[in-house]
């Protein structure tokens, strides 16, 4: 690989075991520097039925460097309310063994959008308490409309 780094990375997924669930993994060996390799690996499922969607997500980040992995766990939930309306909910949590990050970083979101014609009005809140696996807790609030001509 160059100095630079590079990737090598390969996933599979599957949507035809079982109707409505669709399960996947992914394995990547990324190289930031020429003497720094990470294996990552990812596993994920969703199951719709009806107007739900659940999701969870699993995300490993074995680093070489030492004491410096990373572990996240995802779940989400939607649902459509009507051919115009549908909400969501997600939360994550993000675990790193590095001595300096004394935190697990806990993130929660919510959304809705609602689509009329050829005119989106969304909204997203967003919340990360212990950004990086320290003391920052940040919010995130977008409003959106979008237009489709």
């Amino acid at each position: 690989l160059a100095a630079d780094g590079g990737t090598h990375s390969m996933a599979i997924s599957s949507s035809s075991l079982v109707e409505g669930l669709d399960i996947g993994v992914g394995l990547a060996d990324v190289q930031s520097t020429e003497a720094k390799e990470d294996d990552l690996e990812t596993y994920y499922l969703t199951y719709t039925v009806g107007s739900v969607s659940v999701g969870a997500q699993k995300t490993k980040v074995d680093a070489e460097t030492a004491n410096e992995d990373i572990e996240r766990d995802a779940y989400g939930i939607s649902f459509v309310v009507n051919e115009n309306l549908s909400i969501g909910y997600d939360v994550s949590e993000t675990e790193y063994d590095a001595a300096a990050k004394t935190k697990d970083e806990e993130n929660t979101g919510i959304g809705a959008t609602y689509t009329s014609g050829g005119m989106t009005i969304g909204f997203i809140n967003n919340t990360k308490d212990n950004a990086n696996g320290g003391t920052t807790d940040l919010e995130m609030n977008e409003l959106m409309i979008t237009f489709a001509f």
